[in-house]
């Protein structure tokens, strides 16, 4: 387990990341407990990624809206969990907000949840709606109960793994090919034919669009599209240079191209993601 914290004029905040037990990690690719006080934002877009997320709420309430516009008040005590998303979505607090964040593989929601990931995609639900409410008590309770970030992460292995076992009715076959699929377009930042990819699997290009709306919940193309920025951001990351240098190198066809993602996936233009963006921390703070 990794814990870093930041205290500054912005706020005070506790980051603490878990890999998975390795019996989970097709399943899980990490697990985020945070802490935060007395922030100067109290609202912030959260940029999506190829990770399904489920939060539990050990704070204050918070209100979720998601891709769609759909507002969720989250209390505390509460949880709630969304598919992947092909924008950003937004959250907001009162400056000071306590969880436990799940970053669930697509093919590991698929599992954990047992429904079709179209059905999570750009949406936000409480965990009730998705596990039962006794289901969802328990979990909730069994995290309330814990004394630091390990032991909560440690109940989540032992919850997830349960769940998963007793639901293994769900297309597997399915799930692999799917997650070998985004495999390869991960292993090539986005920068690689669809077309191609569904004739190595040898299928069609609607067979494969229709694994990935199942397995996944974006289209190929779509997942290509986040990869490509993701990898644009981590480019700068590690080499700063000039924008359009990046989106060049990250595939983008001209800097044009990469200003019009940029802003659909943050809400933002590039400078202003990277005078806002915090340290060790994922969402993008706007107000």
């Amino acid at each position: 387990m990794q814990v870093t914290r930041h205290h500054s004029e912005r706020g005070y905040w506790e980051m603490a990341f878990s890999p998975p037990h390795s019996r989970l990690g097709a399943l899980v690719d990490a697990y985020i407990g945070y802490d935060e006080r007395d922030t100067a934002f109290t609202r912030r877009h959260e940029l999506p990624g190829l990770n399904a997320v489920m939060i539990v709420n050990l704070g204050d309430p918070i209100t979720i809206v998601d891709t769609t516009g759909f507002v969720v008040p989250v209390g505390s005590g509460c949880g709630f969990a969304a598919g992947l998303s092909d924008a950003y979505a937004v959250s907001e607090s009162g400056g000071c907000q306590r969880g436990i964040q799940v970053m669930f593989t697509p093919q590991g929601a698929r599992r954990f949840f047992g429904l079709s990931m179209s059905e999570l995609t750009n949406r936000v639900f409480l965990l009730p709606d998705l596990l039962g409410p006794a289901a969802a008590a328990r979990l909730i309770e069994s995290l309330q109960a814990a004394n630091d970030w390990q032991t909560c992460f440690a109940r989540l292995d032992a919850i997830i793994a349960a769940r998963v076992a007793a639901r293994e009715a769900v297309d597997l076959a399915g799930i692999r090919n799917a997650g070998w699929a985004l495999r390869q377009i991960a292993h090539h930042n986005g920068g690689i034919s669809i077309a191609d990819l569904a004739e190595e699997m040898g299928c069609s290009r609607k067979h494969l669009a229709a694994l990935f709306r199942e397995h996944v919940g974006l289209s190929p193309g779509t997942v290509a599209g986040l990869l490509r920025f993701r990898h644009a951001l981590d480019l700068f990351d590690t080499a700063p240079a000039k924008w359009t240098d990046i989106a060049l190198a990250a595939g983008y066809y001209d800097q044009a191209h990469f200003n019009r993602d940029f802003r659909r996936l943050t809400g933002r233009t590039p400078g202003d993601y990277l005078s806002s963006r915090l340290q060790g921390q994922i969402g993008l703070p706007v107000g």
